[in-house]
């Protein structure tokens, strides 16, 4: 099964001490065994740096270390949705359509990527800003 993820469950499996780590790490295990096939949009990649190197964590995660945790445990497993020009058109569509702003166009950024690869899932720990994007689509879920 195609399952897509966004950038909040990536960081929730990745860190152990995330409140949500025990819900999202299984999900990252299932497609490091192969029972899932991982996709990540490229602005997903661009956004999980960001997210992870920014976090007040103590000791702070430093780029050069989120690097070798994006290389060794993401990239090997996941395979990228690259986002054209359509698909960000798309998404400041589906923004607009719902009467939404702001960083809700980084959701519907996940979302059309999820779709355009043909995914059967987009694992994210924002249930209420996906719904509010696409209320009753049944490709958001929790992992």
């Amino acid at each position: 099964m195609k399952v897509c993820f966004d950038t909040s469950a990536l960081v929730a499996a990745l860190l152990q001490q995330h409140p949500h780590h025990s819900i999202a790490f299984p999900r990252l295990q299932a497609v490091k065994a192969g029972t899932e096939q991982g996709h990540l949009t490229t602005h997903g990649l661009a956004e999980l740096f960001a997210t992870l190197t920014a976090l007040p964590l103590k000791p702070r995660l430093h780029s050069p270390d989120v690097a070798h945790l994006i290389q060794q445990s993401i990239l090997p497993y996941f395979t990228l949705i690259p986002l054209s020009t359509d698909h960000y058109r798309d998404a400041i569509q589906l923004t607009v359509k719902q009467n939404l702003a702001s960083g809700a166009i980084y959701d519907a950024l996940h979302l059309i990527g999820a779709r355009s690869a043909g995914c059967s899932i987009l694992y994210t720990l924002n249930l209420r800003h996906f719904r509010s994007l696409a209320p009753g689509d049944s490709l958001i879920a929790s992992p």
